[in-house]
């Protein structure tokens, strides 16, 4: 081998060794000063695409969780006023049955009817003040909301419009009813029994069939009022088979009014066409035989039919719809509250989900991305004794040299 003096091989290897060492040893100390295995692309350019796609799902689908409870807060929100509306409609119903009572006055139906109208005014001012982040959420005006619970698009869960809760959005009944005024008790002439048990029938014709009803004998009376009294309750004896309830009233004129509700429905949910046969006569009854004049359904619709801001208990009759109306709110107000509380089980269930599928991802990102301290400190305390060999190497052969100076002697 040629001993030279301007290349030193020798010391070029050596340099060149000491120079992978460093770079290793940066590299070790820079992974476990971080704890990241891959702190730029060169160290794993592969590895970094992949786990900062992972990343990408991992912080969306954070965010959709955080979504998903926002969701269900304003499910309790809408839930929470739902259950004092539905508390408020239980005591209405309350007021309206001790108002359907023939014991109240006047004057007691009065003091009935002042509550009522103030619970009422309440139902109507809790559903349109009732907000989530300034959005009113009962007053109807609520159309429905797209939560995003996902890290993708398309990754949603949809809600429809929330009900319309205020005091003319609650309560959609349908009923006939009939009203006749200023009967005079002396104008009830027909005092005699009526002893054929068919003299008398009620007809109810719905989804295209007719059925008939007879009411029974009714014995002597001995006054026309006495008369009127026992044809309601003839009429009331059959009202669970023919819907139709009948409530005698006297007026202040010594008068008497007749009002007869009939809550019989056809298949569609309107009001049953209710008849009264030919065997009531003003003479025996007060009131000729003829079918009910009114009905009220969905499709004619009115404030009587709709809403409970119109609602009345001051008489009986107004107790019976008052009843009807209050009943179909509360069933309202309780399918919408089992809504919500569906609604809330799911939106759980997706963030349970969603934090299920973030420690996965996380897990999976981690594998590729953080550093192996066990094995990184091995690789440290190797270069560390690389670099200080590699120094000694260096300066020994950068002395290699000098042996040319004996052959200058």
């Amino acid at each position: 081998m040629a001993s030279t003096i301007n290349t030193n091989i020798n010391s070029l290897t050596a340099q060149r060794n000491l120079g992978m060492s460093q770079g290793s040893l940066a590299t070790s100390m820079q992974r476990l000063s971080s704890g990241l295995r891959v702190n730029s692309a060169k160290d794993d350019a592969a590895g970094l695409a992949i786990s900062e796609r992972m990343n990408t799902q991992v912080r969306g689908l954070t965010v959709g969780a955080r979504n998903a409870n926002d969701g269900i807060s304003l499910a309790q929100t809408a839930e929470g006023s739902l259950g004092k509306v539905g508390d408020m409609l239980q005591r209405m119903r309350e007021l309206a049955v001790q108002s359907g009572n023939s014991t109240n006055s006047a004057a007691d139906r009065k003091a009935l009817q002042a509550e009522v109208k103030q619970l009422a005014d309440e139902v109507d001012r809790v559903a349109k003040q009732t907000s989530f982040n300034g959005q009113k959420i009962l007053d109807g005006s609520f159309s429905g909301a797209v939560f995003q619970v996902g890290a993708n698009a398309g990754d949603n869960i949809t809600v429809g419009a929330l009900t319309d809760s205020t005091a003319k959005g609650l309560a959609n009944v349908s009923y006939a009813y009939d009203k006749t005024t200023g009967i005079a008790a002396s104008s009830v002439t027909d005092l005699s029994a009526i002893t054929s048990t068919s003299a008398l029938q009620i007809t109810v014709a719905a989804n295209g069939a007719t059925t008939s009803y007879d009411l029974g004998a009714i014995k002597e009376a001995s006054s026309g009022t006495e008369r009127m009294g026992q044809m309601v309750e003839a009429i009331n004896r059959k009202s669970a088979d023919t819907g139709l309830t009948a409530f005698l009233t006297a007026a202040d004129d010594g008068t008497y009014t007749i009002d007869m509700m009939s809550s019989k429905l056809d298949s569609a949910g309107n009001a049953a066409v209710v008849t009264l046969g030919s065997g009531f006569t003003t003479g025996n009854s007060g009131r000729a035989g003829a079918a009910l004049a009114s009905t009220i359904d969905a499709t004619n619709t009115t404030t009587d039919a709709l809403g409970i801001d119109t609602l009345t208990v001051d008489t009986q009759a107004s107790s019976w719809v008052a009843l009807k109306k209050i009943d179909s709110a509360i069933d309202q107000v309780n399918s919408a509250r089992a809504d919500l509380g569906a609604l809330q089980s799911r939106f759980e269930n997706s963030a349970a989900n969603i934090d299920i599928q973030v420690e996965n991802l996380s897990a999976s990102r981690g594998r590729i991305v953080d550093a192996d301290f066990a094995k990184e400190t091995a690789n440290l305390s190797r270069t560390q004794i690389l670099q200080q060999a590699g120094t000694a190497m260096v300066a020994q052969a950068n002395k290699l040299p000098q042996g040319v100076l004996s052959l200058l002697q």
